[in-house]
């Protein structure tokens, strides 16, 4: 079986021989403290180390196997010294695999990752929410519960991890366009992975039970202000028409207290089509 050095320009022929199928692999430092890096198809890294040594390699030495799907270059280390699996990772990560690059233990444990260049640029956490011009009771909850899953985020495995990261990332985003119920629908979907995996004191269940109660806060705001703005303009009514709106508007705050929320929107709807032909 033929093992082939990878130097720094071979590393992304290294990442679609993986593609095709799976690898082994080796690493360390050779005597001059110069990566070392050698690949051979199938699942015997140890089979490697004579080469690695003839090619000038010393120990500590990391070796496993790796394959590459959907994306990511996840590397199995049978052998995993901490300092040779940081030296492995600064040695990809100068040569652009272009993946990203997962490490785990032969137990399946992830030991550290590495995203391709340039795709945390532009990724957003809850610190960058700026919803300029935006109802700040409207963006609070939203921001409160980004605050609450973050950390938890950290906890999923590996993939799931990225995932849920570029989600998050998506979601603040929205936020800061404006775009609120895109954000919500999004958040939700993040807090039940999160309660799926076991990684959140909240079952997926009470999480969503959580959010609708927040997302149905936010959506009586929004109309409690306009039953304000319709009892304004109900006031500049002519009078037989004013007195039987206002009526109305009482009606729907009634609706609104009982979080009747379907029966006001109704009611108001009403309201603003008389005040057009009033108009």
């Amino acid at each position: 079986m033929c093992a082939d050095r990878v130097n720094g320009d071979d590393v992304r022929t290294m990442v679609r021989e993986g593609a095709k199928k799976r690898m082994s692999f080796a690493f360390c430092l050779d005597g001059s403290k110069d990566p070392l890096l050698m690949i051979q198809p199938g699942k015997k890294p140890e089979t490697l180390r004579n080469p690695v040594k003839q090619a000038g390699g010393t120990n500590p030495m990391a070796w496993g196997t790796y394959v590459v799907r959907d994306g990511e270059m996840e590397m199995i280390c049978e052998q995993a010294p901490g300092k040779m699996i940081t030296a492995l990772k600064k040695f990809l990560q100068r040569n652009r695999p272009k993946v990203n690059v997962l490490f785990y233990d032969d137990g399946g444990n992830l030991l550290d990752s590495l995203k391709p260049e340039g795709e945390s640029k532009g990724q957003a956490d809850v610190d960058d929410v700026s919803a300029t011009g935006i109802d700040a009771s409207a963006v609070a909850p939203l921001t409160r519960r980004l605050k609450r899953i973050q950390p938890r985020i950290a906890l999923a495995p590996g993939p799931l991890e990225l995932k849920l990261k570029r989600a998050l990332s998506k979601s603040v985003k929205l936020i800061n366009a404006g775009r609120l119920q895109e954000a919500e629908t999004l958040i939700v979907v993040i807090e039940r992975a999160i309660a799926r995996i076991g990684k959140d004191r909240e079952s997926a269940d009470k999480s969503m039970r959580r959010g609708q109660r927040e997302m149905d806060q936010r959506s009586l705001g929004a109309q409690v202000k306009r039953a304000q703005a319709l009892r304004a303009n109900v006031a500049r009514a002519p009078g037989p028409a004013r007195d039987r709106l206002d009526r109305a508007v009482h009606v729907a705050a009634r609706l609104l207290k009982k979080r009747d929320l379907s029966g006001a929107q109704s009611v108001m709807d009403r309201i603003e089509k008389a005040l057009t032909t009033l108009v």
